[in-house]
C-alpha cells in the first residue's frame, strides 16, 4: 500500500503542497535522477532558520524494517536532540566535526505515520529540530 503511494503523485504533491516557498527547494527523481537505488525521490532545501543548513526529504522506494524514509540536517552543534522521540518515526543524533567545526546529523526516521503523515512530520521535524518549541 504504502508503496503504490510512493509511486503516487499524490505523495509527491502533498510535500511539494508543504514545502512551497521554502528557499532553495530542488526535487529530484530518484532513478533519473541516479540517486541511491531505493530512494524514489529527494526533496533538499534552505533550513528556515538558518539557510546555511540544508534539510533533506528522501522517500524510499522499498520501505525496509518499517522506514519509510528519512528527513535529516547537518548543522552547527547544539545539545538536547539525543533523547528525542517522536510518533512520526525515532530521531538519531550523530555528532560530526566537519573541517574542524563541530556538527550534528539530525534525522527523523520515517514510520508508516510519518510517511502517512508527512505533512505533519515535515512541519514538526523543522520546528522541533530548528526552534525546540516541542522539546
Amino acid at each position: 500500500m504504502i508503496k503504490v503511494a510512493v509511486e503516487s503523485l499524490d505523495l509527491v504533491n502533498r510535500i511539494e503542497n508543504v514545502l512551497r516557498g521554502r528557499k532553495n527547494l530542488m526535487f529530484y527523481d530518484g532513478k533519473r535522477d541516479g540517486l541511491d537505488e531505493n530512494v524514489a525521490f529527494k526533496y533538499f532545501y534552505s533550513s528556515p532558520k538558518n539557510a546555511l543548513d540544508f534539510i533533506n526529504v528522501d522517500i524510499f522506494e522499498s520501505p525496509k524494517d518499517s522506514l519509510f524514509g528519512v528527513i535529516n540536517v547537518i548543522m552547527d552543534y547544539d545539545g538536547g536532540y539525543e533523547e528525542c522521540s517522536s510518533d512520526y518515526g525515532n530521531i538519531t543524533v550523530e555528532k560530526l566535526q566537519i573541517r574542524g567545526v563541530d556538527k550534528i546529523k539530525v534525522e527523523l526516521l520515517l514510520n508508516k505515520c510519518g510517511i502517512t503523515n508527512i505533512e505533519n512530520a515535515i512541519e514538526f521535524f523543522e520546528g522541533y529540530i530548528f526552534n525546540k518549541t516541542l522539546i
